[in-house]
């Protein structure tokens, strides 16, 4: 263990009570020794403040006067942290116990982000035996940065899965990477992600550190097929890919944000899907043939592993050749994690390749256990 390097875990709420306390028990239980727990209420109007307030000097609190959003929230946050590394943890997810000490354990001077799988658990707090991103076995950050200026959709995992450092946020606060307008359209994650790269070393992890809770009240985990859903995470993107082009540009870097658009399997994955889900009378439902031929172009060009290639180009096509209830099935196989049977999860892990954990296959953390509380 590389003993120095201290981490600041800070745990962001927004009305989340029914989760919060296992989250700021997760941060608590770090087996690393220089930690610190610092939790940003985001002005919540449930039980949140009250929960927190139970912790009193295990942890250190910052309240937002008025709901101001996530990123001025954690802004607010790490500019109290203590130690050089920062986890921002979502407040209806979990650590590992050993997340902390493994994360110090790889990090460098040159270190900017640390990435790290998520194992997926449900509302109630039970594994769902679904693990992602799953990462190439050699990533480096070249790699990761020709994939932003490909398709804008690098490897990478979502909020509670990175690890930063104090001064990656410090330089970018410096260029002005935050002084954009409706602050409130943009991510912490995204912003981070598509920038990291460019100042520092990005190091990947393939076992999984943390959980990531699906429920209702996710933003962008999708637990129904709602095709609205899918239009605000393609407006997501999109507001992500004007705020790189805007960005590269000051630093001499070509981007091209339509042709980016059409190399992206995700961002064609969300258009055929709203295409697909959409009244087949809709004059507005999108050509399907364009994104096919499109998709078949961006699969062809990633450079993700083989086997997984193939798996995702042969849905691609099956979603976009298929009468509409065949293709809803297939959406909903994609999409749906909590409600993919168990065989499609150890297809696709063998598929894949994927490696699976001694400490998360260990009987004390059995796949029907619920892990609200660690």
């Amino acid at each position: 263990m590389n003993a120095q390097w201290g981490i600041s875990i800070i745990v962001v709420n927004f009305n989340y009570d029914r989760f919060l306390a296992a989250a700021i028990d997760s941060a608590l239980g770090q087996d690393h020794p220089l930690c610190e727990v610092i939790v940003v209420d985001d002005c919540s109007t449930d039980n949140s403040r009250a929960i927190i307030a139970q912790y009193e000097n295990r942890i250190r609190s910052v309240f937002q006067e008025r709901n101001e959003g996530q990123i001025v929230a954690m802004n607010r946050a790490w500019l109290l942290a203590r130690y050089p590394i920062l986890v921002f943890l979502d407040a209806d997810d979990i650590l590992f116990p050993n997340a902390a000490v493994t994360v110090a354990s790889i990090w460098t001077e040159k270190t900017v982000k640390a990435q790290f799988p998520l194992e997926t658990i449900d509302e109630a707090g039970r594994r769902l035996g679904h693990v992602s991103p799953r990462y190439p076995k050699e990533l480096d950050t070249a790699t990761i940065r020709a994939a932003l200026l490909r398709t804008g959709e690098p490897p990478s995992s979502p909020g509670s899965g990175n690890a930063y450092s104090r001064s990656l946020l410090q330089s970018l606060k410096a260029d002005g990477g935050f002084d954009v307008e409706n602050l409130r359209e943009h991510h912490m994650d995204a912003i981070l992600e598509c920038t990291a790269p460019f100042y520092g070393e990005v190091v990947t992890i393939h076992d999984p550190l943390a959980y990531r809770r699906i429920h209702r009240s996710n933003l962008y985990a999708t637990s129904s097929l709602d095709g609205a859903r899918f239009a605000m995470m393609l407006q997501t993107s999109r507001v992500k890919l004007d705020y790189m082009a805007s960005q590269y540009q000051k630093w001499g870097i070509p981007f091209d944000v339509i042709a980016v658009s059409n190399r992206s399997p995700w961002l064609l994955e969300c258009r055929l899907v709203m295409a697909k889900l959409a009244p087949a009378n809709d004059r507005s439902r999108a050509s399907i043939s364009n994104i096919l031929y499109h998709g078949l172009k961006a699969y062809i060009d990633d450079e993700a592993l083989r086997r997984r290639r193939i798996v995702r180009t042969l849905w691609f096509v099956s979603v976009a050749l298929s009468p509409r209830p065949l293709a809803s099935w297939l959406i909903g196989l994609r999409f749906l994690v909590a409600q993919r049977p168990r065989w499609f999860e150890l297809l696709f892990a063998k598929l894949t390749k994927v490696k699976t954990s001694a400490w998360r296959d260990s009987p004390s953390h059995a796949r029907d256990k619920p892990v609200t509380r660690l």
